[in-house]
C-alpha cells in the first residue's frame, strides 16, 4: 500500500509533536495507518480516521483512501473518542 503525505498533514505532525503529551514520532503515525486499533467512518465516503490506542489517548489519523494508495490528510489526539471511554 502507498502512503502519501499531504502538506497540511506534515504542519499539523510538526504542532502536535512539539506540543504532545505523549512522544508523537512518524513510527507512531505509520503504525496508526497500516495497523490500527480500530477505524471510524467520515462524512466522506472515501475518508477514515485511523484510530491507535496509546497510553489512554486515541490518536487519530484522517486518511483519504484511493484504490491502493492512502492520502494522509491530518493527525490529532481525539478527545471525543477519549471522552466516550474508547481509548482505554
Amino acid at each position: 500500500m502507498e502512503i502519501e503525505y499531504t502538506a497540511h498533514f506534515w504542519e499539523q505532525f510538526k504542532e502536535r509533536k512539539e506540543m504532545s503529551p505523549i512522544e508523537l514520532t512518524i513510527e507512531i503515525v505509520e503504525d496508526a495507518i497500516k495497523n490500527p486499533d480500530f477505524i471510524v467512518a467520515d462524512k466522506k465516503p472515501y475518508r477514515e480516521g485511523r484510530i491507535k490506542k496509546i497510553q489512554g489517548r486515541c490518536l487519530k489519523v484522517v486518511v483519504e483512501k484511493y484504490g491502493n494508495k492512502l492520502k494522509v490528510i491530518t493527525v490529532f489526539w481525539d478527545r471525543g473518542l477519549r471522552r466516550k471511554g474508547l481509548c482505554e
